[in-house]
């Protein structure tokens, strides 16, 4: 079936979303309403909170995208990416590892795996397949961000504050990029194809926006029980500024690997999410489709538990690897750590689970080129 828009021609896509949080039901939602066929799988964990969704077999959305989303809940893993012509996976990219030992299984020649965001999580998945002895030729592409600032209203509403004007991905290997390439653009049209899979995970500025700016902000967020909103309180002029120095070790990674990697400050005004400005304070600022959103309500939260784990530590690590220094990040991964009494270090994304451990910047770059 072809959809047409202001875009052009479209194919009809069936996608099915593994998760049912805030970014997997905004994705639901905004590909339904384009016109392709949604299916819902949630972890046997949290089935329960899809009961309603399953029930009345929609979703609304209000915001920055309106409307009622028809789609439909699958409980068995098997069958809901039977017939897929992507496999979307919105969860933590903590969790991103618990998909892929049991799509390993399932997994065969020809299918599309997807991570949104990434967070270089497409290299762990395909050492994980690795491991499990499977060897279907699949595409995994990682999206550089969570396209969609969403709340979850009611069991089947989600608010949209904000949605990215930019939509970016890049494709493992890089070579198969073509193969999923028409996919990726029916769904999300005029999407930007990335280079590789390492440009688009460094290009999630998450883990430089929220880890330090946590640690920096605990004692607020732990005083007030809730009534903490992190992009209006916890941003202030010093705060930025040191936010700003922690995304410059990332920029710099991305230096030493030849990669097109946006700063923060750059970021939220290419995305359409605010204005251009000559410091990331001077940027946030007018970010509105941030404000009035609450959290972290607690230290031990999303913004230190995934974003130091999955995000800095592969980042430093990456860094070291290539003789990138990374003094910040080492310092926040150490202190939150030093908070939460766990070691991030430990039981993190590493370069030993992604596969590239040893590897020079040159060799990694022919890596994700060829997937070998």
């Amino acid at each position: 079936m072809r959809l047409r828009d202001g875009n052009g021609v479209r194919m009809r896509r069936n996608v099915t979303i593994l998760g049912g949080g805030n970014g997997a039901r905004a994705a639901a939602a905004e590909l339904s309403l384009l016109g392709h066929g949604i299916t819902l799988y949630e972890a046997r964990a949290f089935r329960d909170q899809l009961n309603e969704v399953a029930a009345a077999s929609e979703i609304t959305a209000v915001g920055e995208i309106e409307g009622v989303a028809r789609l439909r809940v699958e409980a068995d893993l098997e069958e809901a990416v039977a017939d897929a012509d992507l496999i979307l996976i919105v969860v933590p990219t903590n969790v991103q590892r618990y998909f892929a030992e049991r799509l390993a299984p399932l997994l065969a020649d020809g299918m599309n795996v997807a991570l949104m965001p990434g967070s270089l999580g497409s290299l762990e998945f395909a050492e994980v397949l690795r491991g499990l002895g499977v060897a279907a030729d699949i595409t995994i592409t990682e999206f550089a961000a969570l396209p969609y600032a969403t709340r979850i209203e009611t069991p089947t509403r989600v608010r949209v504050f904000g949605r990215r004007k930019i939509v970016a991905a890049g494709v493992f290997p890089a070579d198969a990029t073509d193969r999923v390439a028409p996919i990726l653009a029916d769904l999300y049209p005029g999407i930007e194809i990335l280079r590789d899979v390492l440009e688009a995970g460094l290009n999630n500025p998450n883990p430089t926006l929220h880890c330090l700016g946590v640690l920096l902000s605990a004692s607020r967020i732990e005083y007030s029980r809730g009534e903490f909103y992190y992009y209006e309180e916890g941003l202030t002029p010093h705060v930025c500024q040191a936010v700003e120095a922690i995304d410059e070790e990332r920029l710099s990674i991305g230096r030493a690997l030849d990669l097109d990697i946006l700063s923060l400050k750059d970021t939220y005004w290419k995305m359409g999410y605010g204005p251009k400005g000559d410091s990331f304070w001077s940027v946030i600022r007018g970010v509105a489709a941030l404000q009035g959103i609450k959290g972290p309500m607690t230290v031990d939260s999303r913004y230190l538990t995934e974003d130091v784990p999955i995000g800095l530590t592969i980042y430093s690590q990456l860094g070291a690897q290539i003789d990138v220094g990374t003094s910040i990040m080492g310092s926040v991964i150490t202190l939150a750590g030093a908070l939460l009494g766990r070691d991030f270090r430990a039981e993190g994304r590493t370069v030993q689970r992604c596969g590239i451990a040893g590897m020079s910047a040159a060799r990694l770059r022919e890596y994700v080129t060829n997937g070998r």
